[in-house]
């Protein structure tokens, strides 16, 4: 395995993230798809004015995921050329203070990439819910339960008047 920088986790970080968003947006674009399916079904008059929506809706959430997919571009841009001019540096001193605070950052920024990775689980959970595809469920085994010995009941007996 390679060895990892506080740049390549900000990276994954930063992937981890549009990812999530992309499939956030996807989930709103499904979702509204079948709540304008369902109107157009129930009225026939409807049917112009829902395909619009859906188009409008489809430019405007494909404009989204456009600019999210340049956010990212540019913020990864950026974190690699950062560390690529932290790398050209030659001084002892400074190649010293990198190491150390790669060395403090790093176990931050992997929770911070766990973070991500579970945010992106969440969002997909998310997107598949609102498909309404149903996943296999996880198959449970029954657990048998271990019962105390009864206890006899008591019963109130009515004396006759």
């Amino acid at each position: 395995m390679s060895t990892q920088t506080f740049s390549s986790v900000a990276v994954h970080v930063v992937g981890q993230y549009n990812e999530a968003g992309k499939t956030l947006v996807s989930a709103y674009r499904t979702g509204a798809h079948r709540l304008l399916g369902g109107a157009a079904s129930r009225f026939a008059a409807a049917q112009k004015v829902t395909g619009f929506l859906a188009n409008s809706l489809d430019i405007d959430t494909s404009r989204v995921v456009a600019l999210m997919d340049r956010v990212a571009a540019a913020s990864t841009n950026g974190i690699e050329s950062v560390a690529g001019r932290a790398a050209q540096i030659e001084s002892p001193v400074a190649t010293s203070m990198f190491k150390t605070l790669n060395a403090i950052n790093l176990p931050i920024a992997n929770v911070s990439a766990q973070i991500a990775d579970k945010i992106v689980e969440g969002a997909k959970q998310i997107e598949v819910r609102v498909s309404g595809v149903d996943l296999p469920k996880a198959v449970r085994t029954a657990k048998a339960k271990v019962r105390a010995a009864a206890k006899p009941v008591r019963r109130a007996v009515r004396k006759a008047a």
